[in-house]
């Protein structure tokens, strides 16, 4: 099992987060924009060179939607959730199968199937700053993973501002 911390930064205008392991070295950067309105994300690697590419659909209408593009702009995963729902469910549309990621109902505890199997977990932490603990089978692409937690956080980041206004 490998284990991965991804927590957004005290200071960022982009909204965005560091991704290290449990050792805390730095695996990955996540970069947001200032203004966004999709609050599109880059992932990097430590080298600079981009990974992935998280953004939120732009109009939500009875389900919110968020998308992972790789380095070439090419779609690799379209993650949805119900509108109303009392669980935080989502489904992801990608190559590898089957992927569904569920939640409780307090979206703190994120449990990762694929195909069926569980895969991983993803743990949502109280505090001032969103942060996440991924733990995940060794044989998974922690990239990619990585991509997924960070789409999730942009749909409940999302919801939170539709229900406050």
């Amino acid at each position: 099992m490998r284990q991965i911390e991804i927590r957004n930064k005290w200071v960022s205008l982009g909204e965005s987060s560091v991704v290290k392991d449990t050792e805390g070295n730095d695996l990955l950067k996540v970069k947001g924009k200032f203004f966004s309105i999709r609050r599109r994300k880059f992932i990097y690697d430590m080298n600079d060179n981009l990974i992935y590419q998280v953004r939120n659909r732009f109009w939500n209408f009875f389900r919110h939607a968020c998308f992972v593009f790789d380095k070439d702009e090419k779609l690799v995963a379209t993650l949805e959730t119900k509108f109303l729902t009392l669980h935080d469910h989502y489904n992801i549309d990608c190559a590898l199968g089957n992927l569904v990621i569920r939640g409780n109902i307090l979206g703190f505890d994120y449990h990762i199937y694929l195909n069926d199997k569980e895969v991983g977990h993803v743990a949502r932490h109280i505090s001032l700053r969103d942060s996440f603990t991924l733990t995940l089978d060794d044989d998974q692409d922690y990239y990619f993973f990585v991509a997924l937690v960070i789409a999730i956080d942009n749909i409940v980041d999302m919801k939170r501002n539709q229900y406050n206004n």
